[in-house]
């Protein structure tokens, strides 16, 4: 009787330990602010490496709290994938446009023995509902659009081209665009004084 209910304690304890351990790593949505703000995503994604090309994930919990189940095939490759998941949350009662941005040079902490030259770090994004975001021609970066209806949470799942995602961010269409014009304009008066001074 003694070894039944001490074995009964132990599967307690095991399951309750499993279930603090799902809590913990939970996907929470991330709200995304009316304003425009910039949101740096790179700490709060979800990173997988899995064995064949598919993933099972939990979304993030929905206005009426459910979590559901939804898996992802992937698209590109064979064998084992990679993968980012992170959620969005619209909790205004405005439809919100953005753009996901995942550069693909990285300058500051990108190793010196092992630089980070660049690459495309995603190669497709599903969401959880709605329609499926849409690449934006860019030679520097991944971008997608994503639109969020009011009072919505959406999962994201991202198939990953590499094994690492070193930076994620949430831009506002036009803020996006101001940056990456006034980034093309400082490079190009930089390669101008750079060609002056070899002419010289």
């Amino acid at each position: 009787m003694f070894h039944v209910r001490l074995i009964a304690v132990l599967v307690l304890a095991a399951v309750s330990a499993a279930l603090s351990m799902t809590t913990a790593s939970a996907l929470e949505a991330i709200s995304v602010p009316l304003d425009g703000r910039t949101l740096d995503l790179t700490g709060m994604v979800q990173l997988f490496n899995e064995p064949d090309d598919r993933i099972q994930v939990p979304t993030a919990p929905g206005p009426d709290g459910i979590v559901r189940r939804i898996e992802i095939k992937a698209q590109e490759g064979v064998g084992g994938s990679d993968w980012a998941v992170f959620a969005l949350a619209n909790n205004g009662d405005e439809q919100i446009d953005r753009l996901v941005v995942s550069p693909h040079f990285r300058l500051a902490g990108s190793g010196i023995f092992w630089p980070d030259l660049g690459a495309s770090r995603i190669a497709n994004i599903t969401p959880s509902q709605g329609f499926a975001p849409e690449r934006q021609e860019s030679q520097e970066a991944d971008v997608f659009r994503i639109t969020l209806d009011p009072g919505a949470v959406v999962t994201f799942v991202a198939e990953l081209r590499t094994e690492a995602l070193p930076q994620l961010y949430l831009w506002d269409a036009d803020t996006y665009k101001d940056a990456v014009n006034s980034y093309s304009l400082y490079r190009g008066i930089v390669l101008g004084i750079s060609a002056s001074w070899r002419c010289s």
